[in-house]
């Protein structure tokens, strides 16, 4: 598709794709060097041009980027590239592809140019290749702060309660390969202060209503190498629990993660008639070998979209 039509559509309504689920209706706000940049009602998606099948214009619409009907205005990143844009997300709670067996949601670990390291609730960290990402969006969590902003509020007041808030806990790795992690403590305090404060004076009210901490969230990460084995720890609750206690692997490219997970139980793509679940023995000569049910599986690597160990 030609970037001159792509451009000429800016600022406008658009329905990316016809149907199946990567398809979505919202406005283009930005045309990259390989991506384009999509304003929906879930936020901000980021597509892929390799992947787009049509772009649909509306004709009747000319917002200019604003949010239909609310005033306000989209805020999203224009790098150099689609791999870039992943670059930018690294720590957030974020969502691969719209839909469909590869679609999935985590925390993003890490990206390179060849792949990306997702940390999963139910299948820990998948890696997926960056040829095979659709579409990446930041999930949004508002609502969720809101609500966990007026927990601590109400627990801080009640009396002789257990008093329990919610605090957060970011963490960043310091060596030179990005790992953050990000994650929610647990602030606990018995709320005698504002129960008890009037009867028994401020100084026994108050030595209890402030609570332990304020919760914990580490991102460590060890070497600098590309070939070094990366660790990655969240500690707390919420979004980010999916990222706990994980360990993960930066490589120079995608295929050489088969070296890494080699003799171990693997789970090669999501879902459909493409996955499979088995031992991965070796990756030779493009292709990449899974034992599985007593049968030799010889997979291309060029159609491995994601792996993770099981």
């Amino acid at each position: 598709m030609s970037d001159f039509h792509i451009n000429s559509m800016v600022g406008k309504r658009i329905n990316v794709n016809k149907g199946g689920p990567e398809a979505k209706a919202g406005q283009l706000l930005h045309s990259g060097y390989n991506y384009m940049v999509v304003g929906t009602d879930e936020g901000v998606v980021y597509y892929a041009a390799r992947h787009l099948k049509s772009v649909g214009e509306d004709l009747q619409s000319d917002n200019n980027g604003e949010k239909s009907g609310t005033g306000e205005f989209y805020d999203y990143l224009t790098p150099s590239c689609f791999s870039a844009i992943m670059d930018n997300m690294i720590g957030q709670n974020v969502k691969v592809n719209r839909g469909g067996p590869e679609s999935r949601q985590g925390v993003l670990l890490l990206s390179t140019y060849d792949y990306i390291a997702l940390a999963t609730e139910k299948e820990g960290v998948v890696y997926y290749k960056t040829d095979h990402v659709k579409s990446v969006s930041v999930i949004q969590e508002q609502k969720e702060n809101e609500a966990n902003t007026d927990e601590s509020e109400s627990g801080s007041r009640t009396g002789r309660g257990s008093g329990r808030g919610t605090g957060r806990g970011t963490g960043r790795n310091e060596s030179p390969v990005k790992g953050r992690g990000t994650g929610k403590g647990t602030r606990r305090g018995s709320s005698r202060g504002s129960s008890r404060g009037t009867g028994k004076g401020t100084g026994h009210g108050t030595g209890k209503g402030t609570g332990r901490g304020t919760g914990k969230g580490t991102g460590r990460g060890t070497g600098g190498c590309t070939t070094e084995r990366m660790t990655g720890r969240t500690t707390g609750h919420g979004p980010a629990a999916a990222a706990m206690d994980v360990t993960y692997y930066r490589e120079y490219g995608f295929n050489s993660l088969f070296d890494r997970l080699a003799m171990r139980k693997v789970k090669i793509n999501r879902g459909g008639p493409d996955a499979i679940e088995g031992v991965l023995t070796e990756c030779a000569n493009g292709y990449v070998v899974v034992l599985a049910d007593n049968v030799i599986h010889r997979i291309l690597t060029k159609h491995v979209k994601s792996i993770s160990a099981l």
